[in-house]
């Protein structure tokens, strides 16, 4: 099942072009990484599949709807499909994680079970410590614990893994391949870990200058005879 679909997608902000004629498409159940130097556009591609911005032209289906074409009803249908964790992540700081997640839970009015999550995420030993005083990891752990309350039929996470040891960068990684198998979910992100890239992502899409300049599995781009996906990576762009 198609989940997204994009055709000669354009944004400028003035002047400025960022995402110059963007084809993209992805499936139920795939992980995508989106790669590219920082100002490629990779921010701006993420929030216009997030529905946080407008774009100048080409077509987003997300879930066979066209995003230009909804009103805001329809628009607010479309986005209880999608979760998102980004970067730096913020929330109430004198709440505990527990009540965080149950004031989630009725912002989405979730089924999920909330103990389940807390068990589900290792959290117990952290469910009465306010979400302010967490490490860095527990913070990405805990939004996306919070992402999963709504089910989501796509998953956008940008960075999700910048400034993590290892241990918690596997964690994180862990808790994402599962929701990928479990649900048949769709998962984009953006990162600039390669090694995350190449162990974790069914497809890359590498955007150099607003263009998607590649856009292949990630099997397809070994097999053209890169290394890795790191040396893919620094041959496409310019230092």
């Amino acid at each position: 099942m198609e989940i997204v679909h994009v055709s000669n997608l354009q944004k400028a902000y003035g002047a400025h072009k960022v995402l110059r004629g963007i084809d993209f498409k992805a499936q139920a159940g795939e992980i995508i990484g989106v790669i590219g130097k920082n100002g490629a556009g990779k921010s701006t591609f993420l929030e216009i599949l997030m529905t946080l911005k407008s774009y100048d032209e080409g077509n987003v289906l997300l879930f066979d709807k066209e995003l230009r074409t909804l009103s805001y009803s329809g628009l607010e249908n479309v986005r209880k499909d999608i979760s998102a964790v980004l970067q730096p992540t913020q929330f109430y700081k004198t709440l505990k994680v527990a009540e965080l997640l149950k004031l989630f839970k009725t912002y989405y009015k979730s089924p999920v079970d909330i103990e389940q999550i807390i068990i589900d995420f290792k959290l117990q030993p952290h469910r009465k410590k306010y979400f302010d005083k967490l490490s860095g990891g527990w913070k990405q752990i805990v939004s996306l614990a919070i992402a999963f309350l709504s089910e989501p039929k796509m998953l956008i996470l940008d960075e999700p893994t910048t400034g993590l040891d290892p241990h918690m960068r596997n964690m994180l990684w862990m808790y994402i391949s599962e929701y990928n198998k479990r649900t048949g979910g769709t998962v984009i992100l953006t990162t600039h870990n390669m090694d995350e890239v190449e162990l974790y992502c069914d497809k890359v899409m590498l955007l150099n200058d607003g263009v998607n300049e590649v856009f292949d599995t990630t099997q397809g781009i070994l097999s053209s005879g890169y290394k890795s996906i790191n040396d893919f990576y620094l041959s496409k762009v310019s230092i």
